[in-house]
């Protein structure tokens, strides 16, 4: 999966929309779920490798999702360290029981704490719906819409 703007592209591996988008369908889809997305920067642009999935201690509701759980950052030290410090966090992801998703304010307001004090560090955020998948980059403190990839038949394309 592809998301071009403003001279800015963010790549998702195969594998990492796969993930994502079962979450979106039955019966995953009756509570939101989220985790972090790992992968490197080349200048503006991301590369999203690996994503982790919700554990254990996470909150799933049916209109939320809080990463409370240790396993994603351990997941993102394990990628770190085995990559010689090139793979690492690059934003995150959940999901949203709609078709396609907006961002809530209370997205809107976690990005932007999450941006804080990260400079020039581009931030992916992804929320995933049961036909589409929604994709802002946040830098410099500022939230920029990537755009909507539609989903058919359960794949995103």
């Amino acid at each position: 999966m592809i998301f071009l703007t403003k001279g800015k592209l963010v790549t998702l591996a195969e594998a990492v929309v796969q993930e994502m988008t079962r979450f979106a369908t039955s019966p995953e889809s009756s509570r939101e779920a989220g985790g972090i997305l790992l992968g490197h920067r080349r200048g503006p642009h991301v590369e999203i490798l690996r994503c982790t999935i919700p554990l254990p201690k996470d909150r799933r509701t049916r209109f939320g999702f809080v990463r409370q759980d240790k396993g994603h950052q351990e997941a993102a030290t394990r990628d770190w360290l085995e990559s010689g410090g090139v793979v690492y966090f690059v934003g995150e992801w959940h999901t949203h029981p709609e078709r396609r998703p907006t961002p809530s304010w209370i997205d809107r307001r976690s990005w932007r704490k999450q941006m804080t004090g990260r400079g020039r560090d581009p931030l992916v955020f992804i929320i995933v719906g049961s036909a589409a998948v929604y994709c802002e980059i946040g830098v410099d403190g500022q939230l920029a819409t990537m755009g909507r990839v539609s989903a058919l038949a359960g794949n995103i394309s």
